[in-house]
């Protein structure tokens, strides 16, 4: 057979249609290769989507979870409010740590204000009890199919869902003093920054310098805490405490025992001017010459006496005379010794008298007096009256 150019064609019809066939064969199945490998492909891209959204994720995390709560390394790997050096540093992983006593059942639940897709928020139940908040943050991320995105996750924190009811003190205590809690001496770090003057100085410290108050702070009291105060001797001293668990001391001094000379001269002292008042002193004045070697030139008392000296109120007093015992009740005690220009003591003592007109008169002497060494001598600074 020719062709219209002459040529003779060989091929026959029938070789040409097998031919045709068998590559249109070939072809379609490699394309039935091709999708299953993609049916293949997809399907495990998809799985693998879908096992790297959180919340599949999130259950291995909580295997690791309760592996910690087993082997006691949870408390390594979160952060527990912080428990006051005085009680221990393992007193809230304790605590928190009996949360998970006997709990057979652990799961977990997205938290409810989580809304981070890149960092989600897991609420973890032991028991049906909330004990943790677990976020997690994407380590790696792959795209798949060219429009999904597949995460690799990893634990950001895992914070302890745990209340202790923590008490916090104020100590107060005057300068020099220091103080334990629980046996453990508090430091200077504690400390406030606040000092406060002592309104009961008010007339001494215009001659010697008295000691202030300071006050600390300790925080985070899980149990009521044992607080012991020692003074500038080292002796332990008493103290007052409020409704809520403070503490404070007022200003004192080193108390210890008062020598038997001193005792007489403040017993003297006090005696002196309590006869002044009552007008049992000679001497021009009232005697006000007699008082005023015991006080302060140009102090409170020294014009308080000058003036009373000058009155008509001492002249109302009305003529007597000691009885016999003159002073009766008479104590000297509380002695405390501030520095060696200042100390006070309680002296109390009744003085009785007999009236020329007949009759019989007390005058009560109840109060803490302060002597300074000014100028060389001792003299009353002050005289508080005691209260109750």
């Amino acid at each position: 057979m020719r062709n219209k150019k002459g040529y003779s064609d060989t091929r026959k019809p029938g070789k040409i249609k097998l031919s045709y066939w068998k590559c249109l064969g070939i072809y379609a199945a490699v394309l039935a290769v091709f999708a299953v490998i993609m049916i293949i492909y997809t399907g495990s891209c998809l799985k693998r989507y879908e096992k790297s959204q959180p919340d599949k994720a999130m259950a291995g995390f909580l295997k690791e979870f309760r592996t910690m709560v087993d082997d006691n390394t949870l408390v390594d790997n979160i952060q527990l409010p912080s428990s006051s050096e005085f009680e221990g540093k393992d007193l809230f992983a304790n605590m928190y740590m009996s949360e998970f006593d006997g709990a057979s059942e652990y799961t977990y639940e997205k938290n409810e204000g989580s809304y981070d897709t890149e960092e989600p928020v897991y609420d973890i139940f032991a028991d049906g009890n909330k004990v943790a908040r677990m976020t997690l943050e994407v380590k790696e991320q792959h795209v798949v199919l060219a429009i999904l995105t597949v995460f690799d996750w990893k634990v950001k924190s895992i914070e302890p869902v745990f209340t202790a009811n923590t008490n916090d003190y104020t100590v107060t205590i005057p300068e020099g003093y220091t103080f334990s809690v629980n046996g453990i001496e508090v430091s200077d770090d504690y400390k406030t920054g606040n000092a406060f003057d002592n309104t009961e100085f008010a007339n001494v410290s215009q001659y010697v310098d008295m000691p202030k108050s300071v006050e600390y702070k300790i925080t985070g009291f899980v149990n009521k805490p044992e607080i012991k105060v020692y003074n500038a001797s080292g002796k332990e001293v008493g103290y007052n405490v409020d409704s809520k668990g403070n503490v404070k001391l007022g200003v004192n001094g080193d108390v210890s025992d008062m020598l038997e000379d001193r005792k007489n001269d403040a017993l003297n002292m006090a005696k002196v001017w309590d006869n002044f008042l009552t007008n049992d002193l000679s001497g021009s004045s009232h005697g006000l010459a007699t008082v005023q070697k015991y006080l302060i030139e140009d102090s409170y008392y020294w014009n308080l006496a000058k003036a009373y000296a000058s009155s008509a109120d001492i002249t109302f007093i009305s003529d007597h005379r000691l009885a016999n015992p003159p002073y009766t009740g008479v104590v000297v005690d509380n002695y405390v010794e501030y520095n060696d220009k200042c100390y006070s003591c309680h002296i109390a003592f009744t003085k009785n008298m007999v009236l020329t007109s007949g009759g019989a008169r007390t005058d009560v002497v109840d109060s803490t007096f302060y002597f300074v060494n000014y100028n060389g001598k001792w003299a009353i600074a002050d005289m508080i009256a005691t209260t109750e």
